[in-house]
């Protein structure tokens, strides 16, 4: 803005000093007149510009939708209200969005006119292309002269925060989750023999209720068809570990094997937690990190932000973490490990878990996918060769560049 205006401040001073030498040297008063005009007008303008850094307020209000993802549309609406006597002319916004891609995070909106006391809004936005935790800000406000001769810049250290979540992916169909019985009061409860329902009490017959379940005695004792009332008292518990390693994060930028693995984290994290099951969170970043089992969308929000600032400087191995916290995962419950295949002599340690009845679920990304432009297929199943020799395992495998929501079908 600076540079632009330089321009034409020292076109207005050469005008005024031409003009000022033509009158001084001829008797025509035209150049007289047209120098005193000249003068006035900026004298005018400079007066209107500190006015404006002495007596113009304006409040300045961001709102956006806080939670987007990955690849989403960032929608920003500005409420600017004028709370100064004084008239806003040809007034502009800037604002940096630093969730928007690298090269494309100024945003600019000018305003013709603002009334005094007076609000009016503006929309702008981007595309959000990475993950992460950023800040938008700061607000830049220009204010002009009515003749747009001079202007007044200041910045608003108005500042958002806002978390641009993984891009998750559906899920249809997910493996076989081993199903524990639930605490009560810290006691384990017992299962009924074969079912999965704990009796409840009784109710009054309803239409579609098997007969089975009628309670006879009370059916007897109130004239009425009674039936037993069960409530569900299995649950299912998760346990979800991986590792972003730094020498193991094979590709680059969005096609690493850290943002997949992030992604595919995410994703699994949501359909769980969207059907229900009580689900622990395992992985180590650029530090541990532990979310104890729970349920929720608030468990799952918790999850979504850890994924979004997770970065790839783990100094550890996935055997190291899994050693660590081994002890802890309980028993009829379900491990699901997300791992690259140059892990795979950390799997039989793993399946000493099913002494447990733990069942083990490994999520396999192929490393030589994310390195080669070589053939995808034969590279899935020269991995499927590999990973056949272990029994009971029975593992779901992605490659670099494909869609990871067909392991899942």
């Amino acid at each position: 803005m600076f540079k632009q205006f330089l321009k034409k401040w020292s076109f207005l001073f050469i005008i005024i000093a031409l003009d000022y030498i033509i009158a001084l040297r001829t008797s025509i008063e035209f150049y007289n007149f047209f120098f005193l005009v000249l003068l006035s007008l900026s004298g005018v303008s400079v007066i209107w510009i500190l006015l404006g850094y002495l007596f113009v307020e304006v409040d300045l209000e961001r709102n956006f939708s806080y939670k987007i993802e990955e690849d989403d549309y960032l929608d920003i609406e500005v409420k600017i209200k004028n709370r100064s006597f004084l008239p806003l002319f040809n007034f502009v916004l800037e604002d940096h969005l630093a969730c928007a891609q690298e090269g494309d995070r100024g945003r600019k909106a000018f305003l013709e006119y603002i009334r005094p006391r007076s609000s009016i809004s503006v929309k702008y936005g981007c595309f959000c292309p990475l993950r992460g935790r950023y800040l938008i800000g700061p607000f830049k406000v220009y204010i002009f002269d009515p003749l747009g001769i001079f202007f007044l810049k200041k910045t608003r250290r108005a500042y958002s925060e806002i978390f641009v979540y993984p891009q998750t992916f559906n899920i249809r169909q997910f493996p076989a989750l081993k199903k524990g019985a639930a605490p009560w009061f810290g006691i384990e409860a017992s299962r009924a023999s074969g079912d999965e329902h704990e009796f409840y009490g009784v109710r009054e017959y309803r239409p579609k209720d098997p007969v089975k379940k009628i309670h006879w005695l009370s059916t007897a004792r109130k004239n009425r068809l009674i039936v037993k009332q069960y409530q569900r008292h299995v649950f299912c518990r998760a346990t979800l570990i991986f590792n972003l390693n730094q020498e193991s994060n094979y590709g680059a930028g969005r096609h690493s094997l850290a943002e997949y693995t992030v992604k595919i984290a995410a994703s699994v994290a949501k359909y769980l937690i969207e059907q229900g099951v009580s689900l622990e969170i395992i992985a180590h970043a650029q530090e541990m990190l532990h979310l104890p089992f729970n349920k929720g969308p608030e468990h799952l929000q918790n999850i979504l932000r850890a994924l979004t600032v997770a970065k790839a400087e783990s100094g550890v191995s996935t055997l190291k973490i899994f050693q660590e916290f081994y002890r802890y995962i309980p028993p009829d419950s379900s491990l699901i490990v997300i791992m690259p295949d140059t892990d795979q002599k950390y799997l039989f340690s793993m399946l000493a878990l099913k002494e447990r009845n733990v069942s083990f679920i490994p999520l396999i990304l192929l490393s030589s996918t994310f390195l080669y432009s070589a053939s995808q297929k034969a590279i899935a199943q020269e991995a499927k060769f590999k990973f056949t020799g272990i029994p009971g395992l029975h593992p779901l495998f992605f490659s670099c560049r494909t869609d990871l929501a067909q392991a899942f079908l």
